[in-house]
């Protein structure tokens, strides 16, 4: 237990020191064009639609969330490991009683933490958006944003594990084909009808190997108010935290192999 515990200490240590330096880096940024996109967008809106903007706006708003918090975990998931490498930094902490999977694992949970900030001021810019326009925000529409964020999670993992075994070239383009694939889990299921050539079992492995981001996705339903049960989003929460713990373990291994030169 004592060991544990000490462990635990050492990864809250390179949880905070990364999710302090992710907060004063380039995560924060993207709050700056999300900003600018929902506020252009409820100007126009509120011109062009009739009693259509708040859903529209709504749709936009979660788009954005979407794809400035994938940018972002893409960008700097691929940077956790290498840049530490690159500029040595992470060779005083290695040397210290700091194990490289807690280092792993420390640097993950700082960006999901960080990340998650982020999600929050986006979600509180449309709140305020909204609450200018006169609509509320009800609580069933917490569902999308929390999907986005477990998307992000597995997106992170997914980066720093192909940080840690190549360069940030390649890994991030691995990852960029990775969440693509991810998103797109209903073709891979349906590659052999559309492909008569390809073998039945590659669809399969595929749709095994890579997550199904699709399980995540609630916008549509938050837009128009369907509710997503709690069932629901304990099952994809379940979900969520095999897969990244897999992928976690998979780059705490490759991490502990790999040599530091």
């Amino acid at each position: 237990m004592g060991g544990l515990t000490a462990s635990a200490v050492r990864v809250g240590a390179v949880t905070r020191n990364t999710f302090r330096e992710s907060l004063r880096q380039r995560i924060l940024m993207s709050l700056v064009p999300y900003s600018i996109v929902i506020g252009v967008g409820a100007l126009l809106l509120g011109q062009m639609s009739v009693g259509q903007e708040v859903k529209i706006l709504k749709d936009l708003a979660l788009a954005g969330m979407d794809l400035f918090g994938t940018f972002a975990a893409i960008v700097m998931g691929v940077d956790l490991v290498t840049r530490e490498i690159e500029r040595r930094s992470a060779y005083p902490l290695l040397a210290r009683p700091l194990t490289r999977a807690e280092f792993v694992l420390g640097k993950f949970f700082g960006l999901v933490a960080s990340l998650g900030v982020c999600l929050i001021l986006m979600f509180a810019v449309l709140a305020l958006v909204l609450l200018a326009m006169g609509a509320a925000v009800e609580p069933r529409f917490l569902a999308a944003p929390y999907g986005i964020l477990l998307m992000l999670v597995l997106t992170v993992a997914i980066a720093l594990l192909f940080s840690v075994i190549t360069n940030s070239t390649l890994a991030s383009a691995f990852t960029v084909i990775v969440v693509i694939a991810a998103r797109f889990s209903d073709v891979i299921r349906n590659m052999a009808d559309v492909l008569p050539g390809v073998p039945r079992w590659l669809p399969r492995a595929l749709s095994v190997v890579v997550p199904n981001f699709q399980n995540f996705d609630f916008k549509l339903r938050a837009v128009y108010g369907d509710p997503v049960g709690p069932g629901v989003t304990g099952v994809v929460t379940l979900y969520a935290a095999v897969y990244a713990a897999a992928v976690l373990v998979l780059a705490c291994m490759a991490f502990d192999r790999k040599e530091l030169v």
